[in-house]
C-alpha cells in the first residue's frame, strides 16, 4: 500500500523546514520514504502551471514506486481545493494525509522577506501573497490536520507531525 503525507501551507509557513526536520525523524527511525518538494518541479521562468508541475510529480512518484518506496512526503503550496486534488491525484497514493502549517499572515510575510534576496523582483509580491494565503490554505476542505508554526521550532512541529502520523497508522515506529 502506498501513502502520502502532504505538507502544505502559505509561503513562509515553515513547510520546507518542517519537512526537513520530519524526514530526519523518519530517517533516524529507519522508516523508508521518498521526499519531494513539488515546487522545485515548477521552478524557472516562466513558472510552470500547476497542471505541468502535477504531470512531472506523477512521473517522479511512479519512478519512486518502481524503486520500492511506499511512503511519500510531498511539500507543496496548494492554494485551492482543485490544486490540492490535482496534487493528490498526481502522487497517486492509496492513502493521503494532508497537513497544513499555519502561521499568522504577517509572520509568513516577514519570513518570506527575511529569506528571499532583496534583489529578487518578486519578493514583495510573494510576501503579500503569503499574507493572503496564511488563512486560506489551512481552511481548505481537504486538509486533515492543521499544525501551528507560530513561535515554534521546526523540530517541535515535526515531532507533533510524527506523533500524528504514528497514531493515525501512517507510519510505524
Amino acid at each position: 500500500m502506498t501513502a502520502a503525507i502532504v505538507i502544505t501551507g502559505a509561503p513562509g509557513s515553515g513547510k520546507s523546514s518542517v519537512a526537513e526536520a520530519f524526514t530526519t525523524l523518519l530517517d533516524n527511525a529507519g522508516i523508508e520514504h521518498g521526499a519531494i518538494e513539488s515546487e522545485q518541479l515548477a521552478w524557472g521562468t516562466p513558472w510552470l502551471e500547476e497542471a505541468q508541475m502535477h504531470e512531472q510529480l506523477a512521473v517522479v512518484c511512479r519512478l519512486q514506486r518502481g524503486y520500492g518506496r511506499r511512503l511519500f512526503i510531498v511539500v507543496a503550496t496548494t492554494e485551492t481545493q482543485e490544486d490540492l486534488d490535482g496534487l493528490l491525484a498526481a502522487v497517486g497514493a492509496e492513502r493521503s494525509l494532508v497537513v497544513a502549517l499555519r502561521a499568522p499572515g504577517d509572520a509568513c510575510a516577514a519570513r518570506v522577506l527575511e529569506r528571499e534576496p532583496e534583489r529578487w523582483a518578486g519578493r514583495e509580491s510573494l510576501a503579500a501573497h503569503a499574507r493572503e494565503l496564511a488563512s486560506v490554505i489551512p481552511a481548505l476542505p481537504g486538509v486533515d490536520l492543521v499544525l501551528s508554526t507560530d513561535g515554534r521550532g521546526e523540530e517541535a512541529v515535526a515531532g507533533e507531525l510524527l506523533d500524528a502520523a504514528v497514531n493515525g497508522g501512517w507510519v510505524g515506529r
